[in-house]
């Protein structure tokens, strides 16, 4: 009994390195999305940046053709100072002209002002532009990184797989059958060691005489909290 239990013991050891990979074969796909979700905010973000600097350029083109009118009108109008005939005519179409052209150096500030967001905004886009062209091509060595790295726990999980399994085929059906409703039922830990009169599978004190009893590993003997079987070995 003592080494079928100890075979056991070994077998869960190869099990625990297989749910180990089984688990980091589950966070590839993981890393992956997170990889292509950062890209596809870095791509939003581009193109938000570009659909706000084309809505400031169509503002920017719109204040240069009210410019352009204002400037006509108040050409019109100064012209029309040497065809008035009275003070008065005069003064009120001077008090136009200098109307026109204040409203004429706001439209120019506006002008400025577009012209600044639209450079700014264009340096930052071209930024966002290029970080994304280096995150694409880091993405593209990280997902062949990634893809080499499934394969090899692939092959890592089968080759465990079949040393479990050939440790397993010489134990009792009795043994191998316990081992496996175990595993299913205790998160893949069927078989488990004891120090100090603790299970190390739920961290359950043994009473005394059992710890003796599985110190010898001479039978079958299974914790009374969470019914794993009970191996004792001193340095593991």
């Amino acid at each position: 009994m003592e080494q079928e239990l100890g075979t056991l013991f070994e077998a869960q050891k190869i099990e625990s390195m297989i749910m180990e990979n089984e688990q980091k074969l589950l966070q590839a796909p993981i890393k992956l999305k997170t990889m292509e979700e950062e890209m596809s905010m870095v791509r939003q973000k581009i193109e938000k940046e570009k659909e706000i600097i084309e809505e400031l350029d169509k503002e920017r083109r719109k204040k240069e053709k009210e410019l352009e009118t204002d400037k006509e009108k108040i050409k019109k109008l100064e012209v029309k100072l040497y065809d008035v005939k009275t003070n008065k005519e005069y003064q009120a179409l001077l008090k136009e002209i200098e109307a026109a052209k204040e409203t004429n150096d706001r439209t120019e500030e506006d002008v400025l002002v577009l012209m600044d967001k639209i450079e700014d905004l264009r340096k930052d886009n071209e930024a966002s532009t290029e970080q994304l062209k280096k995150r694409e091509k880091e993405s593209e060595v990280e997902k062949i990184e990634i893809e080499k790295e499934i394969q090899s726990m692939d092959e890592i999980i089968t080759r465990l797989t079949t040393e479990r399994d050939n440790l397993l085929s010489v134990v009792s059906d009795n043994l191998r059958n316990i081992y496996g409703i175990l595993r299913e039922r205790r998160g893949g830990v069927a078989v488990t060691n004891v120090k100090n009169g603790v299970c190390m599978g739920c961290h359950m004190n043994i009473p005394p005489q059992l710890f003796i009893e599985v110190t010898k590993n001479k039978k079958l003997i299974q914790c009374p909290s969470c019914n794993r079987i009970l191996f004792f070995r001193e340095n593991d």
